[in-house]
């Protein structure tokens, strides 16, 4: 059910009245509270077959590629709070390091990871390892429209590490559709994941899905999902299909492709998945998740050139390996 609350606030307390309202709640807080009292609006995103709730004060307007994303109300696997506040909450517990922009240190079960903004912070994570269903992010009023950008809102609320536990990850990739099923094209920036792309796209028909990234999830199947967020790259669409084949990149004068396998394969995809694995049991959760990936979904390494002679030569490939029809 939906509530709306009549908030009655003394000095030093405060009470609550439901009255039934369609889509929106109120937060009831301490008056002293470093918390803002505000209207809590709720929304849902599907992402990996995942239902995904966010819970904030407001949402920025322009999130046009989480719009793609939105969902109907129902049980989340994950659920999100973003609270405004004055000053962050003090990470406290063991520091794990720092891994790119984030900080993380752990206390138990509680993990805190921070995400900056210029000399501070710009958001702060809090949930527990051993249940990622359910975190608190933290922002400041300043902090809070930039990190909730949709540039910024899945890294900011570690949506990466949350959905680990919910057997998917995201892969820094660009995502094409050949023949029903998923070609995700993965390397470091600037090596020719976009480029490889667009030349299927170009001579083969291929529809890219995403540019930069895709979700991938492994249960009964292994699925390549379009998610919310995708670089610069402009391109993004929500997708869900059969990971046919991942291919690794590597610029080259020829065009050459050779099959991965055991460890080379994991390592090869490993080094393009958006995790630190500085928190507890991320490292043994991929690794997990990547064994039964690679079991089920072949890994190739392309050689390649920025040209048809690139497509032909991994096309060849695939309808070798059986990933794609050939006729």
């Amino acid at each position: 059910k939906k509530f709306i609350f009549y908030i009655l606030i003394s000095e030093f307390w405060c009470a609550i009245i439901p009255l039934n309202y369609d889509g929106v709640m109120w937060v009831c807080v301490s008056a002293h509270s470093d918390i803002h009292l505000c209207l809590a609006m709720k929304k849902f995103y599907c992402i990996c077959k995942k239902l995904i709730c966010v819970e904030a004060e407001s949402f920025p307007g322009d999130n046009a590629d989480w719009q793609i994303f939105e969902a109907e109300e129902g049980k989340a696997d994950i659920s999100i709070e973003c609270k405004i506040c004055k000053a962050f909450p003090e990470m406290q517990g063991e520091s794990r390091g720092r891994a790119g922009d984030f900080e993380v240190s752990v206390s138990g079960e509680t993990v805190y990871r921070a995400f900056p903004m210029a000399n501070s912070h710009g958001a702060l994570t809090r949930y527990l390892a051993s249940d990622t269903s359910h975190s608190e992010t933290f922002f400041t009023e300043k902090s809070f429209p930039i990190m909730a950008d949709s540039r910024y809102m899945w890294s900011s609320v570690s949506l990466a590490q949350l959905i680990l536990a919910k057997n998917a990850f995201f892969l820094h990739s660009s995502f094409i559709s050949v023949g029903g099923k998923a070609i995700l094209f993965s390397a470091a920036s600037g090596v020719g994941k976009s480029t490889q792309a667009a030349l299927w796209q170009k001579h083969r028909g291929a529809e890219i899905i995403n540019g930069d990234k895709a979700g991938i999830l492994v249960e009964d199947g292994v699925y390549a999902c379009g998610v919310p967020f995708c670089g610069t790259s402009g391109i993004c669409q929500n997708r869900v299909m059969p990971l046919g084949a991942i291919v690794l990149l590597s610029q080259s004068e020829a065009n050459s492709v050779e099959r991965l396998k055991g460890v080379e394969a994991l390592q090869g995809v490993l080094r393009n998945v958006h995790l630190d694995l500085l928190a507890p049991d991320e490292q043994r959760m991929i690794f997990d998740l990547l064994i039964n990936l690679l079991a089920r979904v072949p890994v190739y390494f392309l050689k390649c050139t920025a040209s048809e002679e690139a497509v032909n030569a991994l096309e060849t490939a695939l309808c070798d390996g059986g990933v794609i029809d050939g006729t």
